[in-house]
């Protein structure tokens, strides 16, 4: 239970709203995603969430930005940990998909429910994906494998969020040892990945 000096800090009800907002779309879809169901979930009136969120499409970008913020913290989480080398930063991103459930649910929702809204609002994200993309591209000779493994995990992410994967929670470890195994046949790098 959050404590009552926590809950006046000043952004607590804001992100009460959005948690509310994505539990949500997780539980009812994106079209069932209204300022008055996330004013109830979120104990905040409708006059509190429509200060905080003048309508549907800011909430949904304002969820967007927030996971995206996260998923650009996962980034910078890998380059420090992984260094320059690009099977690290592989290996670092098939260990961030199969530990992050969480926030890969709480992402898909907010997507799910932008993509439904408004295509545009996937743009940043598409940015975001394009900017992953392009920072190994340098390694120019182990940029196949790089891209289908990076893909890969994209399809396995977007399936799940889905509730479409071919991936049963059973055979989760043979694709991830899958990838792993792809990793380690990738050829010496001549270059470091780039910053």
């Amino acid at each position: 239970m959050t404590k009552l000096n926590e809950r006046n800090k000043p952004g607590t009800k804001r992100e009460g709203i959005l948690d509310a907002a994505e539990k949500l779309v997780m539980d009812l879809g994106a079209a069932h995603l209204t300022m008055d169901l996330v004013a109830a979930h979120s104990q905040v009136s409708k006059g509190g969430v429509l200060h905080h969120f003048p309508t549907k499409i800011d909430l949904i970008k304002a969820m967007l930005e927030r996971l995206l913020a996260a998923f650009e913290n996962d980034m910078a989480m890998i380059e420090r940990v992984a260094g320059p080398d690009l099977k690290d930063h592989l290996r670092a991103w098939v260990r961030l998909m199969q530990t992050t459930d969480e926030k890969l649910d709480r992402l898909s929702a907010a997507l799910l429910s932008a993509s439904a809204n408004d295509p545009e609002l996937l743009k940043p994200f598409a940015s975001l994906m394009q900017r992953r993309s392009e920072r190994y591209r340098d390694n120019s000779a182990n940029f196949g494998p790089a891209l289908v493994i990076l893909t890969a995990l994209d399809g396995y992410w977007l399936f799940n969020a889905l509730e479409i994967s071919s991936v049963q929670p059973f055979e989760q470890e043979t694709f991830f040892n899958a990838l792993n195994q792809l990793i380690d046949n990738i050829g010496p790098t001549t270059e470091s990945a780039k910053r």
